[in-house]
C-alpha cells in the first residue's frame, strides 16, 4: 500500500504519514527528521551501501511521543519515493517538536497498527 503524506502548516513544517489514506484523530504519525533515513539498495543482494535504491525505511514519530522508534517501509514504486529522499536531504537533522501531552504506549502501538497495517506485521522469514 502506498504512503500518503498530509501537511498541516503553511509553509509545511510537519508531514503526517499514513498508509490507509487518513490519519487517526489524536494519533497522527509524523515524518521524524531527527533520525536518518535508511536506504536499501540492490547489487545482487539487498544492502545499504552500493547499487540502485529499491526501498526506504522512513522514521516516524507519534504526535504524543518525544522521540520515535518506528519506521515505515516504502518501495521504489511508491509515488512519494523520490520526494521522501529529497525531504530528508533538506530537513535532516532537525530538532524535535514539543509534545503537549504524552500518549500512552499502548495507544501509540494501536495507532501505528491502524495506520500502517503492513509495517506492523511480523515477517515469516
Amino acid at each position: 500500500m502506498a504512503i500518503t503524506l498530509i501537511t498541516y502548516d503553511n509553509p509545511p513544517t510537519r508531514f503526517a504519514a499514513t498508509k490507509i489514506g487518513v490519519t487517526v484523530p489524536d494519533g497522527r504519525f509524523f515524518l521524524d527528521f531527527t533520525r536518518s533515513l535508511e536506504v536499501i539498495r540492490w547489487f545482487g543482494i539487498r544492502n545499504r551501501f552500493i547499487g540502485p535504491a529499491i526501498a526506504l525505511f522512513i522514521p516516524v514519530v507519534h504526535e504524543g511521543e518525544k522521540s520515535g522508534g518506528y519506521v515505515v517501509g516504502v518501495s521504489a514504486g511508491d509515488p512519494y519515493f523520490q520526494d521522501l529522499r529529497k525531504l530528508w536531504k533538506v530537513r535532516f537533522p532537525s530538532p524535535p517538536f514539543e509534545v503537549s501531552q504524552e500518549a500512552d504506549g499502548l495507544k501509540i502501538i494501536a495507532d501505528f497498527a491502524t495506520q500502517f497495517p503492513e509495517d506492523s506485521q511480523t515477517s515469516n522469514a
